[in-house]
């Protein structure tokens, strides 16, 4: 397979998984295997945000709130740039009646780096230089250091964006025309998961207060497997008999003549 548009941390990431040695049939059972971890680690990830909040470094009114908002992996990113922030230095550059520009200095490996922040007062909008929110959609550390000079305690909605916050998956999708699109016709996967594993970890912990109920709880799913067996395999396979089930024999097909010329 090639590409002309090549996806470097999809190499790196099939690279653990994959070498250039495997057969064709090797690879795809590696493929598959290398996804499946992939969707597992995510269902870990989003069982660990809908069920713990992560703790903050600094305790700040806003640091708090983005604990409560964001992903675990995208509240680790957004904390790193609010740490980083407070070795910044606002200096004032120009301000007149539409917008006020500031200077952001930060002193790093011996080595000052200066980002321009611009304030829009009509739009209420701040907008960077360095254009991580544009590009990874979070505040970078120049304007947590305005908004930490101005005393703003909560992030503002406006640069809170859906799409790293915990309650994306439950949110509801649509197309162009205002339909919803359903990714599943049931209950959601996550949602599956996580209330049949509170309830096995409930009949465990209850079966473990005595021996009648460890006895039980082993004898329970050999019997339980063999029902989902049959469920899985449908009623079709499952009747025995009628009247109108029917030997059917395959037959040869038909020999015609090749197209080619004849030897």
């Amino acid at each position: 397979m090639s590409s002309s548009q090549r996806a470097e941390c999809s190499h790196a990431f099939f690279k653990q998984h994959i070498s250039r040695r495997n057969s064709l049939m090797d690879f795809i059972i590696r493929f598959e295997r290398a996804l499946s971890h992939q969707r597992q680690k995510e269902l870990v990830a989003d069982h660990v945000d809908a069920f713990e909040v992560a703790q903050c470094i600094l305790l700040m009114p806003m640091n708090k709130q983005m604990a409560t908002l964001y992903t675990r992996t995208m509240f680790q990113k957004f904390e790193q740039e609010l740490i980083q922030s407070i070795a910044c230095f606002l200096e004032l550059k120009t301000d007149d009646a539409s917008k006020v520009v500031f200077n952001v200095s930060e002193r790093k490996n011996w080595k000052t780096r200066v980002a321009e922040v611009v304030y829009v007062k009509d739009s209420d909008h701040a907008s960077c230089s360095c254009k991580i929110f544009e590009f990874v959609g979070i505040i970078c550390k120049h304007i947590l250091a305005l908004f930490r000079r101005d005393q703003i305690e909560y992030m503002p909605d406006k640069y809170i964006l859906k799409r790293w916050k915990k309650t994306t998956k439950s949110g509801l999708v649509s197309n162009a025309n205002g339909n919803e699109i359903k990714d599943y016709t049931d209950l959601g996967l996550l949602i599956k998961r996580s209330t049949m594993s509170r309830l096995a970890s409930d009949v465990v912990k209850d079966a473990l207060m005595c021996e009648e109920g460890c006895e039980l709880l082993s004898e329970t799913p050999k019997s339980l497997r063999v029902k989902l067996k049959l469920l899985k395999d449908g009623p079709s396979n499952n009747k025995v008999g009628g009247s109108s089930s029917q030997t059917q024999y395959m037959k040869d097909p038909k020999r015609i003549r090749c197209k080619g010329r004849s030897k």
